[in-house]
């Protein structure tokens, strides 16, 4: 017995050490699977997400970047209630084709920017507000402190940032979790809240890649770059139980 224990764990180990050599390959396949579900189901996603979160509307007048914006009916909103000038980036090219749209119908000022926000192409102290609106929640854990370092540089000081991200503790979750939870601890998995959500069309089926990140996560990465929290806890912009986690900071 104490044989087949040990011949387990070294088993384990060494699968481990394959899934960790060939992690950020992993992760990168993740967002780009994403990415190719998010172009091919952009019409039928903008039909059904056609409502502006009222979160989006606490924005600070000013320059608002509408971060993984997808069609931008959040960053849309933001500036038509605060008479600001606003910037749609998401890696969508069909996405953005449809912000555009958008903001000529609303005659909103803006811009529309394909691009990752990994790697966001604006100057230091450029927004008065970010907004990240069921957009964080597709990023690996391997690159979440990257993105708070740029969007600490890209935000102006008493700038806002809000943010939503789905809560992991919905009920459609709990199977898949008690799952992962046995992956990563025999290594199978880095991160125990990865969850593969699939979209349903006339065209097939996509799949999108979510780290459900817990509220002190988050906090915690925002205020490591000297970000203030001023409120935080748990939304639903349809008022039903709450399924998204929210944190609005400030930076001083």
């Amino acid at each position: 017995m104490k044989k087949f224990v040990e011949r387990l764990r070294e088993n384990i180990l060494k699968i481990r050490s394959r899934v960790y050599m060939r992690g950020p390959k992993r992760l990168i396949r993740d967002v780009l699977i994403t990415r190719y579900s998010y172009e091919a189901v952009a019409e039928g996603y903008a039909s059904w997400r056609s409502r502006p979160w009222s979160i989006s509307r606490l924005s600070s007048p000013g320059n608002i970047l509408d971060l993984g914006s997808g069609h931008c009916i959040n960053g849309v909103e933001a500036a038509l209630k605060t008479d600001s000038y606003v910037v749609c980036v998401d890696y969508s090219v069909n996405m953005i084709s449809i912000a555009k749209m958008i903001i000529f119908k609303k005659d909103v000022y803006g811009d529309y920017v394909v691009a990752d926000m990994l790697r966001t192409p604006f100057r230091e102290n450029s927004f008065n507000t970010i907004l990240l609106i069921a957009s964080i929640h597709h990023i690996p854990e391997y690159f979440i402190r990257r993105i708070t370092s740029d969007l600490n540089r890209i935000l102006r000081r008493r700038g806002l940032i809000i943010i939503t991200i789905w809560s992991w503790r919905q009920s459609r979750f709990v199977f898949d979790l008690f799952f992962n939870m046995i992956k990563t601890f025999l290594g199978l998995l880095d991160f125990p809240r990865r969850f593969v959500v699939k979209w349903r069309s006339r065209r097939g089926v996509f799949e999108r890649v979510y780290y459900l990140y817990s509220l002190e996560e988050i906090s915690r990465e925002i205020e490591r770059k000297n970000l203030r929290i001023l409120s935080r806890g748990y939304y639903s912009p349809m008022k039903r139980s709450p399924e998204n986690i929210y944190i609005i900071a400030l930076k001083d």
